[in-house]
């Protein structure tokens, strides 16, 4: 199955939901992405066939090992990006989100290991939010 900006969406959220604890539901995600519960179930079960997520009935939805894996190195790839632009292109940092959003679907690891390099090793975002690592 491949890979889709959509799909990289959802286990970024899974990740962040989980990092705070949080029970991932149907529900949850639906009001995360202002969508439908129809449309948060359909993408499970494409998640659920990648082997990216685990659900069971009245169970939170968890990222299984390599649905935790990928949803890392998105979330690392955006945090660096965001540091990125930040540090050496001075955007501000209200301007980077957006930015990162779209350059973090890049799938090239020379690209990001080389960005790591520029930045020595950076562990934090510039809002504070620790950098993953990740073999991207």
């Amino acid at each position: 199955m491949k890979k889709t900006i959509e799909k990289e969406n959802y286990l970024k959220a899974l990740y962040k939901l989980e990092e705070k604890n949080l029970d991932i539901t149907v529900t949850a995600l639906s009001d995360y992405f202002k969508v439908s519960k129809s449309t948060v179930s359909n993408m499970l079960k494409k998640l659920v066939v990648m082997g990216l997520v685990n659900t069971k009935p009245y169970k939170p939805i968890v990222l299984t090992k390599l649905g935790k894996t990928k949803a890392i190195e998105i979330i690392s790839k955006h945090r660096l990006i965001e540091l990125y632009l930040v540090n050496k292109m001075n955007f501000k940092l209200d301007e980077v989100h957006e930015i990162a959003e779209e350059i973090e679907h890049i799938e090239n690891s020379k690209f990001f290991n080389r960005m790591r390099e520029i930045l020595g090793d950076a562990t934090l975002d510039p809002h504070g939010s620790i950098i993953p690592e990740s073999e991207y």
